[in-house]
């Protein structure tokens, strides 16, 4: 049922790591690619996604009052309020970034290229950072057993500038092309699994509104670090802000 949607999703990461041959001198051009996708990950997150998980949220505790004493209702699953699942994912993102060194916004805080050896460790670093980041936002893909195609939109989007860092990186570390696009298939492949093991297993869909909200934290991030994490933050062009405003509108304008 939701085959079409991942073959996009692994395919376009793919092509994404292949474009890097193409988009290597045109900077500017992928500067703007990112700020596109952080931008609509950020309209979808307040768009689509929070609506959705405080929707999920007020029918579970509809369902709780009916069966059970009211003040178990107000604490389905956790003692603490489902907003507090935004911080969480927040929080988890900055720890991965440990790992991925910014590669989810589409550049590397730290260059490190002392050595071949030392060079390919931490492209593997960066590539279970933004494994994990992937398999994690997965998991929001599919609610109440629909494809939310707002947010695959958006992850392939957000998957441009991270394919081609983690190809970069493999291929600055001495791998051959086709070594490097393996590496990068294990990350094409998360965002993926991430979603059927969130279909297929009761706990991810029995706790999907904190989920997404956890999912909505982590993707907050990396749209604000996306944003606002480059020296010309403070002076938004009249391209930057038509091509943020662009974002905001057409995700505005997607079906919920």
């Amino acid at each position: 049922m939701y085959v079409i949607g991942y073959v996009i999703l692994f395919l376009t990461s793919l092509l994404s790591g292949l474009s890097i041959f193409v988009f290597e001198k045109k900077q500017k051009t992928l500067k703007f690619i990112s700020i596109f996708g952080g931008a609509f990950l950020m309209a979808v997150c307040f768009i689509h996604l929070l609506p959705e998980a405080f929707a999920l949220s007020g029918e579970h505790v509809c369902s709780h009052s009916h069966s059970h004493s009211h003040e178990h209702a107000h604490s389905h699953g956790f003692s603490f309020p489902i907003g507090a699942f935004v911080l969480l994912g927040f929080l988890l993102q900055l720890l991965l970034e440990l790992l991925s060194k910014g590669a989810e916004h589409g550049h590397l805080h730290h260059d490190e290229h002392s050595s071949h050896k030392s060079s390919y460790f931490s492209s593997l670093m960066i590539l279970l950072g933004v494994s994990i980041h992937a398999f994690l936002e997965g998991f929001a893909l599919v609610t109440n057993g629909k494809m939310n195609y707002s947010l695959l939109t958006g992850i392939i989007l957000h998957n441009i500038p991270i394919s081609m860092v983690v190809m970069s990186s493999f291929l600055n570390a001495g791998c051959s092309k086709l070594v490097s696009l393996s590496h990068l298939a294990v990350f094409a492949i998360m965002g993926v699994a991430g979603s059927v093991f969130g279909v297929y297993f009761d706990f991810v869909n029995h706790y999907s509104a904190e989920i997404i909200c956890f999912v909505v934290g982590i993707l907050l991030h990396v749209s604000i670090s996306t944003l606002f994490d480059d020296g010309e933050s403070h002076k938004y062009n009249f391209a930057r802000f038509i091509t943020v405003l662009s974002a905001f509108a057409i995700a505005c304008l997607l079906p919920h």
